[in-house]
């Protein structure tokens, strides 16, 4: 059957939309029943090994186990009071600001995704903080939940991603750009993004009426130091990981007995959640069970987030890996070879598979699939290979805000307590995903101007 990864992705979106949005059901039942008939495009007989070897890989991926340690990590920062903590002080700062917390979030994206490089980090790391204050502040959970998603792309849309090195490592993006004359050009880029995400809170601000923090609920910086100085320590969490990994540090470590895979291996999604948790353990000791009964009790009552959580996550991770065992990729390739359209036709045409592309699909599987066909068809109507690339990867960058599938989604639900998921698609959808289309699309027409 010709073209079969493409068919089995229009089935599979299809499935979750109708089923989630017309039939009313949870996005649950929805990734479920999307991967059950999706798998049936790798063969009748070959469905059963499929399936299994879908789920199985979904559940031991990295991303996945370490979306639960966030949710878990997030219960047990719920029962402690380091989170008020730390808004306190945060507020102290920036509370008289209308939306300060949402600009923090968005600024602060931006800062980190510098340095991880990978959207799902970001999400996590900078949610973990500014999604608790952002709720404290006067923001709903669903719109404190969508600006940490939508703001995740930044962790793909700066330099340093391993989207980007593999983009840089492809033969003939190669012979043409090199990290000396593409990294200010990748800044560039990533900084109209932050700008249009600064926009978009502004407008937020406006359109639900968000206020500044009530003067009398803002203690003075000093006093707000002075009694609430251990939150910071969560802090710490994020830096070792960093640390180890990329500072001086990582040098000496992978020239010890620790070796280069002992630095590779040490994962800053899996490691923060973690390191979080002890601290929270430790700081928080005194607002926490005493008791396996007490334990047990605050389990029971995350475990409805956790089922949710997980159960979407895993199907919708098991759902790109089969999309990906079928062709998908390959499909879309040849597709867009055969296409014969004006220049800027065919710039927003693409721009808009690749977003498609990275919805179901990893940062990397995406690049895989599409950054070749993308920076071959870009340059052959002229577009300047530097734009090209960088257009590529802004487009890519949405994969951390596009419905239904995208990991960041998951995860700022969670950590926002957000139980009906499908509240925040719409404006992902067209305040995120749609504009940050158009700005890889403007960069690429050279509308847009990037460091060269």
């Amino acid at each position: 059957m010709p073209m079969i990864g493409i068919w089995a992705f229009v089935v599979y979106l299809a499935i979750v939309i109708v089923w989630s949005s017309a039939v009313k059901r949870s996005m649950t039942e929805a990734m479920l029943l999307g991967l059950l008939v999706v798998s049936l495009f790798n063969g009748i007989g070959n469905y059963a090994q499929t399936l299994g070897a879908a789920i199985q890989d979904a559940a031991t991926q990295e991303i996945f186990v370490a979306t639960m340690l966030f949710v878990v990590m997030a219960a047990i920062m719920s029962k402690t009071d380091i989170i008020k903590q730390l808004v306190t002080i945060l507020n102290s700062l920036i509370g008289r600001v209308k939306g300060g917390s949402a600009y923090v979030s968005t600024l602060g994206s931006a800062l980190f995704g510098v340095i991880s490089g990978n959207s799902v980090a970001n999400a996590a790391t900078v949610g973990t903080i500014t999604i608790p204050w952002m709720i404290k502040s006067g923001w709903s959970k669903e719109m404190a939940a969508t600006i940490n998603t939508g703001n995740s792309g930044s962790g793909q849309s700066f330099p340093a991603s391993s989207a980007m090195f593999l983009m840089l490592g492809l033969p003939q993006v190669a012979a043409a750009v090199t990290i000396k004359n593409f990294y200010f050009a990748m800044l560039t880029a990533g900084l109209w993004c932050v700008l249009y995400r600064l926009l978009i809170v502004r407008y937020y601000v406006g359109k639900y009426h968000v206020q500044a923090i009530s003067s009398d609920q803002i203690e003075p910086k000093g006093k707000a130091f002075r009694e609430n100085w251990p939150s910071l320590l969560m802090f710490v969490s994020i830096a070792v990981p960093l640390i180890l990994t990329l500072s001086p540090l990582s040098s000496v470590l992978e020239a010890s007995s620790f070796g280069k895979k002992g630095v590779k291996s040490i994962s800053i999604i899996v490691w923060v959640p973690i390191l979080m948790c002890i601290i929270c353990l430790i700081q928080g000791r005194k607002y926490l069970p005493k008791s396996g009964k007490g334990w047990i009790s605050l389990l029971k009552e995350t475990q409805g987030n956790i089922a949710t959580v997980g159960g979407i996550f895993l199907f919708a991770l098991a759902g790109s890996n089969v999309l990906s065992k079928v062709g998908f990729g390959d499909d879309l390739n040849a597709l867009i070879q055969n296409l014969s359209l004006p220049k800027a036709a065919v710039v927003f045409l693409i721009g808009i598979v690749v977003a498609l592309v990275a919805g179901p699909l990893s940062g990397v599987a995406t690049t895989v699939a599409m950054g070749p066909v993308t920076y071959s068809v870009l340059t052959g109507i002229g577009v300047s290979p530097i734009a090209a690339v960088a257009a590529f990867l802004i487009w890519m960058s949405t994969e951390g805000a596009s419905p239904p599938s995208s990991s960041p989604i998951f995860m700022s639900c969670g950590l926002a307590g957000v139980e009906d998921v499908q509240k925040t698609f719409k404006p992902l959808i067209f305040h995120y995903v749609i504009p940050v289309v158009c700005i890889g699309a403007l960069i690429a027409l050279g509308i847009l101007p990037i460091a060269k």
